[in-house]
């Protein structure tokens, strides 16, 4: 089973955060949090705290298959200025694996000209850092193997997508089932 990774610094955005880490485990996909930091502890915009399963400096990314960046103008600020998880980010997305990112983050592929010729969103404030993309505003934007999204009130949606895209619509209206976002 590939894993998939989820990058938090200090100031993370944590209702995206936890809302994806909470709809990926219930569609029991394997997802490591992983810490940017020297310790595994992060601490979130609004000072909530999360122990994250790895350190990104004692991490290989051989068996990955999504890479998740949530928002927070600390965390975005601190991973836009990461090179070499850029890089990482650049390496993985060539090699057509998944990429994910929400509220600020989106503004690090369009640095990385990842949404080139892509819908994509972010928080409006950040339209302007999607270069290349066509930013339209919605809630969510799915395009080849990228998914981004506006914010924290989209953070369901936006898991939703990333289960979607890794286990099917099937699973994703299960979950979406077992949290009454879809009756039936």
């Amino acid at each position: 089973m590939k894993t998939s990774y989820l990058f938090l610094s200090n100031g993370f955005e944590e209702i995206e955060a936890v809302t994806i880490i909470d709809i990926l485990r219930r569609a029991k996909i394997d997802l490591k949090i992983v810490s940017m930091g020297e310790e595994r502890t992060v601490i979130g915009e609004h000072g909530i705290t999360l122990m994250a399963d790895v350190l990104y400096s004692k991490t290989k990314w051989d068996n990955s298959e999504f890479f998740i960046l949530p928002g927070g103008i600390g965390s975005t600020k601190d991973l836009f200025i990461n090179d070499s998880l850029k890089m990482d980010i650049l390496e993985h997305y060539n090699q057509g694996r998944y990429i994910a990112a929400i509220g600020e983050s989106p503004a690090i592929l369009g640095e990385l000209s990842i949404l080139n010729e892509k819908n994509a969103t972010a928080l409006p404030a950040y339209m302007n850092f999607l270069q290349g993309a066509t930013y339209t505003g919605m809630p969510i934007e799915i395009q080849d193997n990228v998914i981004t999204g506006r914010g924290a009130a989209d953070s369901l949606k936006f898991a939703i997508g990333i289960v979607s895209m890794l286990k099917g619509k099937d699973v994703a209206d299960e979950v979406s089932k077992e949290l009454l976002l879809i009756v039936g």
